[in-house]
């Protein structure tokens, strides 16, 4: 959890502390921690001075009067205490450091990550792990080293700059930070981010971290730079740890997700993936024309991903009929199919049920557009038709989105086409948030005309919006 504000902050606080002062004896309650043999690390270390810390990445280095120099990684949530008297020791202090003035100073790790390590002084920063630690971003004039190192990576930014070897200093979330800041999504691929970009995420970076160590750095969770010291550029965090919150910028719901298994949180309105394929979202309520601006797109070369049709197709599935019994004892299946109209009718009637088989069906057609929409090509070009587009958040895969508004009238007129029981198609969909939705759209067609005026809105949309390629 200690990333460089942190680590710069317990530094100085020990700085303040310890400088000059001799150690007498060396306890260790935990030898794991320790990477050289507990003998040469106690030899190392014992009557000798502290002359002073440095740091060298997340790295804090202990300066000794002697041929030594000891090394501190504090990894999740290794912590320093300095006391003045002698206390107590508890099952989360695993070294312990005694002056020879009696006072001390205890390492101390609940999640028993850290390490401890003595290193030549003439040669530490050749020796491992220093050797693998790259320059911090202040140690960097301009972006051509990661220029260098990123030009061939297909991982996603976010990895590439939680890579130590590459820019040191940057953890879970200060990255987090710094592409919500340069508007970069934490899904690109490095290798598609661009010279001038770089250069911007390496001046956000020292911008951050400088605002970060002014203010000690962030208090998270069980984390404190030191004992009685919280950090406080927490309460400047814009997207870590605010998964349920709003953009600062655009007021758009951030998301969460997770790139090689860090929580990575950023807003998908500001932060868009310029490698993944042109995707525009379409939503409106029942009978407003959803389906004849989709073959629009089609025409156009769009992949059209219909959520109706995926519903459709979970209803011939085995597995998913078998669950839907589960929630309707009751449910009629007809040649290996969902009788729609028996469910219809029913649903209408059992709103307690029509939730729960909502919840149900939402999330397999969810994860179902989430899937084509990762696997699609940079060059592809996907519309998606969803009728709870913005409700199921799938709005956040979009690049924009184009809402189909209907007056009742024609509402009515489209929906006799279809020859279903237009009252029970109305109260299916009596939930569906036609003003907040509206507000949300990039785009609103009021298809109240023919087709051939629903299709020259679309024109202009794609004319205004859209580079086809």
């Amino acid at each position: 959890m200690p990333e460089l504000p942190e680590v710069e902050t317990v530094k100085n606080t020990l700085k303040n502390l310890i400088i000059n002062k001799k150690i007498v004896s060396v306890d260790i309650y935990r030898e794991k921690t320790i990477l050289n043999d507990i003998r040469t690390f106690k030899d190392a270390l014992i009557n000798s001075t502290i002359l002073d810390i440095s740091r060298v990445g997340k790295y804090l280095i202990f300066h000794l009067d002697n041929d030594y120099v000891m090394i501190a990684h504090l990894r999740m949530e290794g912590k320093f205490f300095y006391k003045e008297e002698i206390s107590p020791i508890t099952k989360h202090d695993l070294v312990l450091f005694t002056f020879s003035d009696s006072t001390s100073l205890t390492y101390n790790d609940t999640r028993r990550f850290g390490i401890l390590k003595v290193l030549s002084k003439n040669n530490y920063l050749n020796e491992d792990p220093l050797n693998k630690v790259g320059p911090d971003p202040f140690m960097m004039k301009d972006a051509s080293r990661l220029i260098k190192e990123f030009k061939n990576k297909n991982i996603p930014i976010k990895s590439a700059l939680l890579d130590q070897s590459i820019m040191s200093g940057l953890g879970n979330i200060y990255v987090d930070e710094v592409l919500f800041d340069t508007k970069v999504h934490p899904l690109t691929p490095a290798k598609d981010i661009s010279k001038a970009k770089l250069e911007e995420i390496l001046l956000s970076s020292k911008k951050i971290l400088k605002q970060a160590i002014k203010q000690g750095g962030s208090t998270i969770k069980s984390y404190h730079p030191a004992e009685g010291i919280s950090g406080e550029f927490q309460i400047n965090l814009k997207v870590y740890g605010h998964k349920d919150g709003k953009c600062a910028r655009c007021h758009h719901h951030l998301r969460k997700i997770f790139v090689n298994g860090r929580g990575t949180t950023y807003c998908p309105n500001c932060q868009k993936n310029i490698s993944a394929p042109l995707v525009i979202g379409l939503t409106g309520p029942i009978g407003s024309g959803k389906s004849t601006a989709s073959e629009y797109f089609l025409k156009k070369g769009f992949k059209v991903i219909d959520a109706d049709k995926i519903v459709n197709e979970l209803y011939s599935s085995k597995e998913v009929i078998d669950n839907l019994k589960r929630i309707i004892p009751t449910l009629k299946v007809s040649d290996n199919k969902v009788d729609k109209s028996f469910l219809r009718n029913y649903l209408v009637d059992n709103p307690a049920k029509k939730a729960r088989l909502e919840k149900y069906i939402h999330s397999l057609v969810i994860a179902h557009i989430e899937e084509a929409v990762n696997k699609a090509k940079k060059e592809d070009k996907l519309l998606l038709e969803v009728p709870l587009l913005f409700e199921s958040h799938l709005d956040d895969l979009t690049d924009f989105t184009i809402y189909i508004n209907v007056d009742k009238k024609n509402q009515l007129k489209h929906l006799s086409y279809r020859g279903d029981d237009i009252i029970k198609m109305l109260k299916i969909n009596k939930s569906f948030d036609t003003k907040n939705n509206m507000k949300k759209a990039t785009y609103v067609i009021d298809n109240n005309s023919d087709v051939a005026y629903l299709n020259n809105e679309l024109d202009k949309i794609i004319s205004d919006k859209v580079r086809l390629h």
